[in-house]
C-alpha cells in the first residue's frame, strides 16, 4: 500500500467516523426534543464544531433530516427482522413477534417514530416513489401471511374487483407479484391498524386506562388473518 493510498484510507475512515458522530449527535437532539429542535447550528454547538464545517457533509438541514429518516427506517426494519431471525416458531407467532418489535421500537424511540410517521407524515410502504428499508419489512410481513394462508384460499380476493386490481399493483411494488389480493389486503390492514394503535398510544390516549394496546394489536392481527379465509356460502 502506497503512502497516498494510506492517506486516502485514513481520510475515508475519519470521514466515516465524523458522519457517525453527526448521526449519533443528531439523534440525541431528536430523542430529547424532537426533530424540530434539530438545526445545523444546534448540531454544530453540540459537536463543538463550526456550522460551515458541517455543511461540507450535509448541504442543508433538509438533507440531514432526510439522511436521519433513512437511518431510522433502517433501524426499525432491522428491529423487525431481528425479532424472527433464525426463529422456527409458527408463522402466526413470528407475525406477532414482528409486530411487537415494531411497537417496542416506536415506544423506545418515540420522537424518531414521530419524525417518520407524524411530524413529517410518512407514506404507506410501497406508496412512495422512493422505497425505504421499511418496504423490506413489509415484504416480510406479506411472506408470513402467505405462509399462514390456507391452500384452499389461494385465490382469495378482497371482495371488491377494483380494489383487487389495486392490491395486485401494490403487491408488485413489494416485489411479491404472486400475492393474492386477500393476502395483500390483510398485510395493509395489519400495517394501518397497528400504526394507528401505536400512534394513539404514543399520544397518551391509553394512559391511566384499563386498555392494553398490545391486546388490541393482537386482536387486529387475528382479525386480519381471519379475513384471508374464504367465506362459507
Amino acid at each position: 500500500m502506497t503512502n497516498e493510498t494510506r492517506a486516502v484510507s485514513r481520510r475515508e475512515r475519519l470521514r466515516a467516523e465524523l458522519l457517525q458522530e453527526i448521526e449519533d449527535t443528531s439523534f440525541a437532539i431528536i430523542d430529547a426534543d424532537g426533530v424540530q429542535a434539530l438545526s445545523i447550528a444546534a448540531l454544530a454547538r453540540s459537536m463543538a464544531m463550526s456550522a460551515p464545517a458541517l455543511y461540507r457533509y450535509f448541504p442543508s438541514r433538509d438533507a440531514l433530516v432526510a439522511h436521519l429518516e433513512t437511518a431510522s427506517y433502517q433501524q426499525l426494519a432491522a428491529a423487525m427482522s431481528q425479532a424472527v431471525e433464525g426463529s422456527r416458531k409458527a408463522p402466526r407467532t413470528q407475525l406477532r413477534q414482528v409486530v411487537t418489535a415494531y411497537r417496542d421500537w416506536a415506544l423506545r424511540y418515540r420522537r424518531r417514530y414521530g419524525m417518520l410517521f407524524g411530524e413529517r407524515a410518512g407514506a404507506l410502504p410501497g406508496e412512495a416513489t422512493t422505497q425505504t428499508p421499511l418496504d423490506q419489512a413489509m415484504a416480510m410481513l406479506v411472506d408470513m401471511l402467505v405462509a399462514l394462508q390456507d391452500t384452499a384460499s389461494a385465490d382469495s380476493t378482497s371482495g371488491d374487483r377494483t380494489l383487487d386490481g389495486q392490491l395486485r399493483r401494490w403487491a408488485r411494488s413489494q416485489e411479491r407479484p404472486d400475492t393474492p389480493p386477500g393476502v395483500a389486503r390483510a398485510a395493509i390492514l395489519i400495517w394501518t391498524r397497528v400504526h394507528g394503535i401505536v400512534s394513539l398510544e404514543l399520544t397518551g390516549v391509553f394512559d391511566n386506562q384499563a386498555v392494553e394496546a398490545q391486546r388490541l394489536i393482537d386482536l387486529e392481527i387475528d382479525s386480519a388473518v381471519q379475513s384471508m379465509r374464504p367465506t362459507t356460502p
